[in-house]
């Protein structure tokens, strides 16, 4: 999480990225944003602070952070790419019932050896998908409620 302008400027400077005012709300809007946010999301919670602020704008900024390590593209779901500002590894679990993705800490030991079988790890991505305790929660609660209504 970025807790300062001046630490945004920093996390762009360090990658030889000119802090313009965009680019620091954008890093500010992701690594701020636990909840993965679509390029869409995105757009809409920026356009009110940046308004002119364009999608292709966006677009770019994004995959310029992507490719320097400052943000991660998920592609978890085949409809859509969010992305995620926590810089360390970790995994994905993916809710099917209300499309939220939650970090899950996991200790991979392969990944943390940075080779296997010979190969060189350059990007572990461990995604697991079900339904959410909220979801299931509440999946329990309507079940209890139908049934209490069907039997009076």
């Amino acid at each position: 999480m970025i807790t300062s302008k001046a630490e945004a400027r920093a996390v762009l400077l360090s990658e030889g990225i000119k802090p313009t005012y965009q680019r620091l709300a954008i890093l500010a809007a992701i690594r701020d944003n636990r909840s993965h946010p679509t390029i869409q999301t995105l757009h809409e919670k920026l356009v009110k602070r940046v308004p002119t602020l364009s999608k292709t704008t966006l677009y770019a900024t994004l995959e310029l952070f992507a490719g320097r390590g400052i943000v991660s593209p998920l592609h978890i779901d085949r409809t859509e790419i969010r992305y995620d500002g926590l810089a360390r590894p970790h995994h994905h679990f993916h809710c099917r019932s209300c499309r939220k993705i939650f970090d899950l800490d996991i200790v991979c030991r392969t990944a943390r050896r940075a080779e296997c079988a010979g190969h060189r790890i350059d990007e572990v991505h461990g995604y697991f998908k079900g339904i959410c305790k909220n979801c299931l929660s509440n999946n329990h609660k309507n079940l209890k409620c139908l049934r209490r209504n069907h039997h009076a």
